[in-house]
């Protein structure tokens, strides 16, 4: 595999044979692709997400320079009762907190050799009962466990249109995220 590469899995419903046992529930998360066609639609996916997220989860957002992350951050505080005029790329500081309904916890990994820098930030610590949202999450993805995260990844479009990869947490196999079409 190639070093940083991104792996996405998209699963499939199976229906078992008829003379078969049942199959076990999937344990991977069901993946959502879709595209935002302007910043009003990155928006109301920041919305979404605040209604769904928890306490303890983890954000996980990938995708080019320039692809959305930090807006769908800066919504995304918003949407969480925050001020979204505080929200900065961490890129420098590595690590910024913001208040809001649901504390969020924002890091930019970019710069990070692994987790163990994140944990030397004091992340875990801080995230705990928070929202922790990670940008280039892929250097450190693998110290979370599946059933807290959520996957976003962010890719040019076109013009102002982003697509979108989306994978919720394992406690919410075979729910989907609403991405609403029209503001």
């Amino acid at each position: 595999m190639v070093p940083g590469a991104t792996i996405r899995v998209c699963l499939r419903p199976v229906t078992a044979p008829t003379l078969a046992a049942p199959m076990p529930a999937p344990t991977l998360p069901a993946m959502q692709e879709f595209v935002l066609d302007d910043l009003a639609a990155t928006r109301r996916l920041a919305q979404e997400l605040a209604a769904a997220v928890q306490p303890g989860d983890l954000l996980l957002l990938d995708g080019p320079l320039g692809a959305g992350k930090t807006a769908l951050v800066r919504f995304l505080v918003e949407a969480l009762g925050g001020d979204p005029a505080q929200v900065a790329s961490p890129t420098f500081t590595l690590l910024h907190q913001y208040a809001a309904r649901l504390p969020v916890i924002h890091v930019d990994a970019y710069r990070l050799a692994g987790a163990g820098d994140l944990a030397g930030l004091g992340f875990d610590e801080l995230s705990e009962g928070a929202l922790g949202v990670i940008e280039w999450a892929e250097r450190v993805a693998c110290a979370f466990p599946a059933e807290v995260c959520w996957s976003v990844n962010l890719a040019h479009a076109g013009e102002d249109r982003r697509r979108v990869r989306l994978a919720t947490p394992l406690r919410l196999r075979g729910k989907w995220l609403h991405v609403p079409d029209e503001g």
